[in-house]
C-alpha cells in the first residue's frame, strides 16, 4: 500500500520513509512509527502540507526538522541557511515584545509577505534590490510598508549581531511606498444634531457609555478599559493608561507612550460617571459594562452591534463605533476649543498631527462655529439634552 503513496513508504516494522528533494538533492529520512496505514496515509498528508510546503517557502530547518539525521550537518553551513527559516526563529523569539493585537498583525505580515517573498535566499544572498523591487510593487500606505520594513529590518540587524552576515542590506536605505491613503476617507463624524439622536436613543449603560466615549475622544480599546480607580473625582479627570483590544485577554499598555495621559472630564461626564455607578461601581473594576451580559466588555464587536441597533432606532447613518472619537475631535475644533487641549484629551503625540488630521473638518460657517465644546454635548443647550434618558 505504501507504494502507491509517491515519496512516503514502509522502510521496516517500525519506520516509515520519507522522500522529497532539497537543495537540488534527494533525500530519504525515516520516522519512527509502525507503517500501518492510517499512520501512513497521515505521514503522506504530513509530507505533502508541512514538510514540502516549509521547503518552498524557505522555513525548512535541516536540523530542526530530523535533528537525528547525518545529513543535518551538511545544510547546517551559514551560506545555505535560508532567511525565511532564520525570519521564523527570529520572531518567535521576540513575540513577547508585542502586545496581543500588534502580535497578530506582524504574524500575518511574516507568514503571508516576508516569508513568500524573500524566505527562499540564503541569507547572505539577500540583497537591498532584491528588497527594492519586491517593496515597488507593494499596494500599500506608507504606514503599512513602514511596517513590513520595520521586521525586515530588525530580523536583519540581529543576523548582524548573529554573524550571519557582514551588512544589513538595508542599511542607511530608504524606501517609498504609494502615497499614504488620506486620513478624510476614515473620518466620517457625527454631527451634533446626531449625536443627540443618538444618545436619546440609548438606553441605560449604552447612553453612559457613548456620552462618555463622544464627550472625551478616548480609543474604544480605551474607554472600555478604563476603572473607576482611574477616577480623580476632586479634580475632575480620568487616567487613561491602558487598553482592551479585541486580541488581548487581559489589558494592555496604551497605543504609543503619548496614549498615557489625563483627561479632563467636562461636567456632564461627571454626571454621566456618577449615574453609571449605580451598575458597575460595587464591582470595583471596569466602569462599562455590557448590559446584555452585565460583565466588562471583551472588544469592539459586541460594542458595534449594539451601536448599529441604536443608529437604526435613532434613523442615524451608520459609521462603526470608532467615529465617536473623531466627532470629538471634530465638533471640538469646530466650537473653537485650543487644538492643543484636544490634542492632549486625544493622546496624540503633537497638537501638528492633530491639526493636519482635522483641520479640514473645521468649517467657520458652522452654525456651532464660537461655540464652545461644553455648550454643544451641555444638558442646557436649545438642542434635547444627551443626558435626557429613555426609560429603562
Amino acid at each position: 500500500m505504501g507504494k502507491k503513496r509517491t515519496g512516503v513508504r514502509a522502510a521496516s516494522n517500525s519506520s516509515i520513509r520519507v522522500t522529497f528533494t532539497y537543495q537540488e538533492e534527494l533525500c530519504r529520512e525515516l520516522i519512527q512509527s509502525t507503517p500501518s496505514e492510517s499512520n501512513l496515509e497521515k505521514t503522506l498528508v504530513w509530507r505533502n502540507e508541512q514538510l514540502l510546503p516549509a521547503i518552498k517557502n524557505g522555513t525548512f530547518d535541516y536540523a530542526t526538522w530530523f535533528p537525528k539525521s547525518p545529513k543535518r550537518h551538511k545544510f547546517q553551513a551559514t551560506p545555505s541557511i535560508r532567511f525565511g527559516a532564520y525570519l521564523q526563529e527570529w520572531f518567535n523569539l521576540h513575540k513577547q515584545d508585542y502586545k496581543a493585537s500588534t502580535l497578530r498583525t506582524n504574524q500575518l505580515i511574516i507568514d503571508n509577505q516576508l516569508i513568500p517573498a524573500f524566505g527562499k535566499y540564503p541569507i547572505a544572498e539577500l540583497k537591498y534590490i532584491d528588497i527594492k523591487k519586491w517593496f515597488k510593487k507593494q499596494k500599500n500606505t506608507q504606514k503599512t510598508l513602514n511596517n513590513k520594513l520595520s521586521l525586515l529590518n530588525q530580523a536583519l540587524d540581529e543576523a548582524v549581531d548573529d554573524e550571519l552576515i557582514a551588512v544589513n542590506p538595508l542599511y542607511g536605505k530608504k524606501l517609498k511606498g504609494q502615497k499614504t491613503i488620506s486620513r478624510k476617507i476614515d473620518i466620517d463624524p457625527c454631527s451634533s444634531k446626531e449625536v443627540f439622536e443618538i444618545l436619546n436613543h440609548c438606553k441605560g449603560q449604552q447612553h453612559n457609555l457613548f456620552h462618555f466615549a463622544f464627550s472625551t475622544g478616548l480609543r474604544t480599546s480605551e474607554y472600555i478599559a478604563v476603572t473607576w480607580d482611574d477616577v480623580d473625582w476632586i479634580n475632575n479627570r480620568i487616567k487613561v493608561d491602558k487598553a482592551l483590544t479585541a486580541d488581548d485577554k487581559i489589558a494592555s499598555y496604551t497605543k504609543t507612550a503619548a496614549s498615557n495621559r489625563w483627561v479632563k472630564l467636562l461636567d456632564d461626564v461627571v454626571e454621566t460617571l456618577r449615574d453609571q455607578k449605580q451598575y458597575t461601581y460595587l464591582e470595583g473594576k471596569e466602569i462599562f459594562h455590557n448590559p446584555r451580559t452585565n460583565k466588562p466588555w471583551t472588544g469592539d464587536k459586541p460594542i458595534r452591534n449594539q451601536w448599529t441597533t441604536i443608529l437604526k432606532r435613532a434613523g442615524v447613518r451608520y459609521r462603526y463605533p470608532y467615529q465617536t472619537r473623531h466627532t470629538f475631535a471634530t465638533l471640538a475644533a469646530t466650537s473653537g476649543e485650543n487644538i492643543g487641549w484636544i490634542s492632549k484629551q486625544m493622546g496624540h503625540t503633537n497638537a501638528g498631527f492633530t491639526y493636519k488630521t482635522y483641520a479640514g473638518w473645521i468649517d467657520d460657517d458652522a452654525p456651532e462655529a464660537g461655540n464652545k465644546f461644553a455648550s454643544i454635548l451641555n444638558s442646557k443647550s436649545t438642542i434635547i439634552s444627551p443626558l435626557k434618558k429613555v426609560e429603562k
